[in-house]
């Protein structure tokens, strides 16, 4: 992939900002102890050559990574897999339906949607799991609501736990202070939209956070 067309797939994916982003420690590269150069907002990534996960792969990861039946990752209308139904926007192609034989040679403006839409469903099944059987929670285990689905305490050792927990499930690497600290706080920015059970709402919120980011949508 060309390096502008990366970078344009990279700010659909992302979001585009006007403001650079913070250098975040990701170990090691090249050149040990050389700050990280940014071109364009977008830091450059240690792999030689990113690629977009696609409808299958990023299904099949959902599934692994929240430890959910493939069936189950996402089903439009609770009847239709999300990996048909967007796969063309993801980047794979439907030759019986829609006569699409190649992969387009840029994502398309609908796949960060397409995206959002795959992710959201998952972490909504996950965290219905976890509410819905405390004793057997995968991902947020110990995490504590109150009976109005408030989070009970978020400075507890669960909910960071919880935070490390989405992270190394999605980005296979510890997060950093910064970034589990930024997850943590999002129950605060959750809690004043008013939302119903904002504990939920922010577990919600905070896995689609980590899995629809560019890290997690690329290999």
């Amino acid at each position: 992939m060309r390096p502008e067309r990366l970078l344009l797939t990279c700010l659909l994916l992302t979001g585009c900002s006007d403001a650079l982003p913070v250098a975040v420690d990701l170990g090691p590269g090249e050149n040990p102890g050389v700050t990280p150069t940014y071109d364009g907002g977008v830091a450059k990534s240690q792999k030689g050559n990113l690629r977009f996960k696609g409808p299958e792969r990023l299904s099949l990861d959902l599934a692994q990574a929240l430890e959910l039946p493939a069936a189950s990752v996402c089903n439009e209308l609770g009847l239709y897999p999300c990996q048909n139904v967007h796969g063309v926007a993801l980047g794979g192609v439907d030759p019986y339906q829609h006569s699409v034989y190649e992969t387009a040679p840029v994502t398309g403006a609908t796949a960060p949607l397409a995206v959002e839409r795959t992710v959201l469903s998952a972490c909504n099944a996950r965290v219905s799991l976890d509410v819905s059987a405390p004793a057997a929670a995968v991902v947020f285990k110990d995490v504590a609501l109150t009976a109005d689905g408030k989070l009970a305490d978020a400075a507890s050792p669960a909910v960071a736990t919880a935070m490390t927990s989405l992270v190394r499930r999605a980005w296979l690497r510890d997060p950093t202070q910064e970034e589990r600290d930024a997850l943590v706080r999002l129950a605060g920015d959750v809690a004043a939209t008013g939302a119903a059970r904002p504990g939920v709402a922010w577990m919600q919120a905070s896995c689609l956070a980590v899995f629809s980011s560019a890290e997690a949508v690329f290999y």
